[in-house]
């Protein structure tokens, strides 16, 4: 374990405290280390509690994450490297990888400067109608090179939903920078990808945005983001309020709310009911993903306030975190089943298979735990809330874990049996790095500005349901974590 993770554990002995007193015990309880203050959770009616180490401390936390941008940057683009595996950046940059580069630095004081060469970058990197490929202004993965402009295309493939996400960040640049260079070239940047978006929306048999396209073959994938929790949702609602309209393929601005109010409905938001795995007597009424990955809930919350949410939003996502962390109970691993590295490269279809939207011939596996949606699922509550306790106790017994750290951060997944991956991704650092941002608020600033729906307004009017009525919040206290003895003993 590497010193920045000592702490001091508290051993609660035999003493038979409730749930409620060993929360309230371990609040303000600190220690010096770089990492963890310490705290001690427990279960009511248990002797001991089920995880007697200490819970993280938030801002260390994300100080020791950042460290990734130590050695993940690329000197001349300012771009990150999307992985570092093994100690050895990836030499590739894609869109979501910058997107949340961008939203750490608008957190920052005195970051302008790398943010414009980051913009200036940017505008380099789009493409449009130059034979044989054709990009509509959205970006692929960048390899980087040794000379100008300091990357090229590493694929002809591109993501509508991670260009929605860096689109959305672009933004926040431009709010925050109003009457700049800074806010020049982010909206330069904007404007170029709004044929784009509204040509693919407009050819689209679906009627929702592709998930995907080809440049070299001009083609888009006929799968739309027609399923609300299919991954980044507030990324998609932005691109709706925002660039759709006005063009010669769309003329009526109020198409992209319709959309969104299309992708929101009842037909679009699936629900199941299942029982808890560790107590048969609560039952969970859960909306299902697209494949049941806990990123496609929580990261979205990255560019949201908790006070944003529909109380049947609020109450929905509790159920689903309660169920990833009933599961962990479950099956004894110290993290939640969501997208991670696996086998050499990144596993999307990993996630939860109760919570997977199967109705969309959707499955997945269950074969990575993760923490970085933990992190971003933090946003829900309040900062000294019982289940944000519980969330950084969580976090902690991941890093209890021998091997579960690097010198820059977390390592962004392990398997079943314990085995972390030495490698670290710039998407899953991004949101063990942003939970606590507050450069959210100029996204809605910069839609009000531009006179389009916010995306308040639009989750606001989230109504998720069961059998025709909203899901309501189970009254259960989130499942606590386990104490380091149990893990990976299969049952």
């Amino acid at each position: 374990m590497p010193p920045e993770l000592r702490r001091t554990n508290i051993n609660a002995g035999a003493m038979s405290w409730t749930r409620r007193q060993f929360l309230k015990s371990t609040i303000g309880v600190s220690a010096t280390s770089a990492l963890a203050g310490c705290t001690v959770l427990g279960l009511e009616d248990e002797e001991e509690p089920l995880f007697d180490g200490p819970a993280i401390d938030e801002g260390e936390f994300t100080d020791f994450n950042a460290r990734y941008y130590d050695v993940a940057i690329d000197e001349s683009t300012q771009f990150p490297h999307s992985f570092v595996r093994n100690g050895v950046p990836s030499g590739e940059t894609d869109p979501l990888s910058i997107a949340y580069r961008l939203q750490y630095l608008l957190d920052q004081v005195g970051r302008a400067p790398t943010i414009e060469t980051i913009l200036d970058h940017l505008l380099l990197a789009q493409v449009d109608d130059q034979p044989p490929r054709n990009y509509r202004n959205m970006l692929p993965r960048l390899a980087f090179t040794a000379g100008a402009p300091g990357f090229e295309p590493a694929t002809r493939d591109y993501s509508f939903v991670h260009n929605a996400l860096l689109s959305s960040r672009v933004a926040m640049a431009a709010e925050a920078f109003r009457g700049t260079r800074i806010e020049t070239l982010a909206l330069t940047y904007l404007e170029r990808q709004k044929e784009g978006y509204n040509r693919v929306l407009a050819q689209t048999d679906s009627g929702f945005l592709p998930v995907f396209a080809n440049a070299g073959l001009f083609g888009v994938d006929p799968e739309g983001m027609n399923l609300l929790f299919g991954g980044f949702w507030d990324a998609v609602a932005f691109v709706l309020s925002y660039f759709i309209g006005g063009t010669q393929h769309i003329s009526d601005p109020e198409v992209g709310p319709a959309t969104w109010r299309a992708m929101i409905d009842a037909q679009n938001t699936y629900a199941g009911e299942h029982p808890a795995s560790t107590t048969a007597s609560v039952i969970l009424h859960s909306p299902l993903a697209r494949n049941g990955s806990a990123f496609q809930y929580f990261q979205p919350l990255l560019s949201l306030d908790a006070d944003a949410l529909s109380s049947s939003m609020a109450g929905a996502l509790y159920n689903v975190l309660f169920s990833f962390l009933d599961a962990a109970v479950y099956d004894r691993v110290p993290g939640i089943y969501s997208a991670g590295p696996h086998a050499g490269g990144f596993l999307v279809d990993n996630g939860l298979n109760r919570l997977a939207a199967r109705q969309r011939n959707h499955g997945s596996q269950e074969s990575i735990v993760t923490i970085d949606a933990l992190a971003a699922a933090m946003r829900l509550f309040a900062v000294d809330s019982d289940e944000r306790l519980t969330l950084r106790g969580w976090i902690a017994l991941y890093a209890s874990v021998q091997g579960s750290t690097g010198l820059r951060g977390y390592y962004s997944g392990m398997s079943k049996d314990g085995s972390p991956v030495t490698a670290m991704y710039a998407r899953q650092n991004g949101a063990m790095i942003l939970f606590n941002s507050t450069a959210s608020s100029y996204l809605d600033g910069f839609l009000a500005a531009n006179d389009r729906p916010t995306l308040r307004s639009l989750v606001s009017d989230v109504e998720l349901t069961y059998n025709g009525s909203p899901i309501q919040r189970v009254q259960s206290p989130l499942p606590l974590p386990i104490r380091h003895e149990r893990l990976f003993t299969f049952r």
